[in-house]
């Protein structure tokens, strides 16, 4: 993927925030055309045609900087994926499971369309909500959601590289759908986190934490805020993520606002929100960016579901001297299913027009950040 390197002529102060079609750092608004260009961010670079004027002997001799070490990555995000099907659909025509028996590659078709895009990223995160298992003593007797083990599989092959296990259907099939899981995603070489599991990684020489929550139980506040201090005294990037807000709601809950703000303060780099099963808005607080809600994405536990708009969420740390110099922000618009009439659990990243649409609404569920 094509990402702007930030200018080196000094250190970046802007930080450059795109939507794809519009900047919220003080830039000019792109084209349509300029802003579907990924990574477009705002740095103050020289453009190359005004520098190819400048002759080298008008120019005093300068000596080169000494080289430092700032090595950018690259952050994919996904919204609540549930490959897998309700306990009383399994098989039904439209579910997931059918859906899989009528194409070849049933491993690699949810992920097919996106999985081009997940693999040029350096970590791509997802919530994964429900179980791989085979037992069959489910839980919850309205929505208990349950895939094969080896559809962990379909992760690993669609580039998602950690999955938060942190959500409300994480025991659909008691402690050994939860056990079987987490066995599952190993074997597919999928880490997880969330639970009490942290993930901890080196990318690039820089120290990454995941951490995951549910967000509504009582002292989550509290347990958030330590969690994200321990972690902060060795880490230079700490990200959060909460499984919280209201189902079907576009508007953010109090107590979203109040958990995404203390994870900030606390140091966290980037909070991630789930669960509303459609898109909220985005706030810059701090410098740091909430993402309230990333909506579905490969969602096999529903087979019409009323909104299909959806995004793959990018946050590019550049990194200097062991610290965030700045943050490039990129929303890249999906559908969650190639069909426009049904969910065939295959997301789809959108056009031009159909981009700009998904934009405008997210746009609009962000005004009230900004």
């Amino acid at each position: 993927m094509a990402i702007r390197e930030p200018s080196r002529l000094g250190r970046q102060v802007t930080m450059g925030l795109v939507l794809v079609g519009w900047l919220a750092s003080g830039c000019a608004t792109p084209t349509p055309e300029a802003a579907l260009k990924l990574g477009e961010a705002c740095t103050g670079r020289v453009p190359e045609a005004v520098g190819a004027t400048l002759s080298s002997a008008t120019l005093p001799s300068v000596a080169e900087p000494p080289q430092v070490d700032r090595p950018s990555i690259t952050i994919s995000a996904l919204g609540d994926c549930a490959i897998g099907d309700l306990h009383y659909g399994a098989g039904a025509p439209g579910s997931f499971a059918a859906q899989l028996a009528a194409v070849d590659d049933p491993l690699s078709y949810p992920f097919s369309a996106v999985a081009e895009t997940l693999a040029a990223d350096d970590l791509t995160i997802a919530n994964l909500e429900g179980t791989l298992t085979h037992h069959k003593a489910w839980q919850n007797p309205v929505f208990s959601i349950r895939g094969k083990p080896e559809y962990a599989q379909m992760l690993r092959l669609g580039g998602v590289d950690l999955v938060n296990l942190d959500n409300n259907h994480s025991h659909d099939y008691g402690v050994q759908g939860h056990e079987d899981t987490k066995q599952a995603l190993t074997a597919a070489e999928v880490a997880y986190f969330g639970r009490g599991t942290v993930d901890r990684r080196q990318i690039k020489g820089v120290e990454v934490v995941n951490l995951g929550y549910l967000g509504g139980p009582a002292g989550t506040r509290k347990r958030v805020v330590a969690d994200v201090a321990r972690e902060r005294e060795t880490a230079t990037i700490v990200i959060v993520s909460f499984h919280w807000g209201v189902e079907g709601f576009y508007a953010t809950h109090p107590d979203q606002r109040a958990l995404g703000r203390a994870a900030i303060d606390a140091g966290a780099a980037l909070v991630l929100g789930h669960h509303p099963h459609v898109l909220q808005g985005i706030e810059t607080y701090q410098g740091r960016h909430i993402v309230y809600s990333l909506g579905n994405f490969v969602f096999g536990a529903n087979s019409q579901p009323q909104d299909m708009d959806s995004i793959i969420y990018q946050e590019r740390f550049h990194i200097a001297e062991g610290k965030i110099e700045s943050v490039t922000q990129h929303i890249i618009p999906v559908r969650i299913s190639t069909d426009k009439t049904q969910n065939d659990f295959r997301p789809v990243i959108l056009g031009q027009d159909e981009a700009q649409v998904v934009l405008t609404k997210l746009q609009k569920l962000s005004d009230a950040w900004r």
